[in-house]
């Protein structure tokens, strides 16, 4: 996973090749309380499966609606 960005204190990564192939999906979204081991953690602790980054943050911006 790379770190595209930080969006309203999620982290949001893209996933490798080999990770959209083990996992299905191109972005990971992690939990603001999952940041500070952000090291450690990989696809399968994202909090929800995502193909494109707007969708992503769009997902975030309604979290707990």
């Amino acid at each position: 996973m790379k770190r595209i960005k930080n969006f309203r204190k999620w982290g949001i990564y893209q996933n490798n090749s080999k990770e959209i192939a083990e996992h299905g999906f191109s972005i990971t979204i992690l939990h603001p309380d999952n940041m500070e081991q952000s090291y450690m953690c990989s696809p399968k602790d994202s909090d929800m499966e995502f193909d494109k980054v707007e969708d992503a943050e769009y997902w975030i911006v309604h979290y707990n609606d």
